[in-house]
């Protein structure tokens, strides 16, 4: 998560093109779409009270 979505990431944005085959706004994108459709894609609590991992 840090090696590309920190304030200063480990990686430079044409890193991430190159991995992920897309800009990273696009990619941002396609996970807001997925929050905002699915609840599985949602942080919530898990059987601990504690909070999971964002999409």
């Amino acid at each position: 998560m840090q090696d590309y979505f920190a304030e200063n990431p480990t990686y430079p944005p044409h890193l991430f093109r190159r991995r992920y085959r897309m800009r990273r706004s696009v990619f941002g994108k396609i996970v807001q779409a997925c929050e905002a459709n699915c609840r599985y894609f949602t942080q919530r609590k898990n059987a601990a009270s504690l909070k999971g991992f964002s999409a």
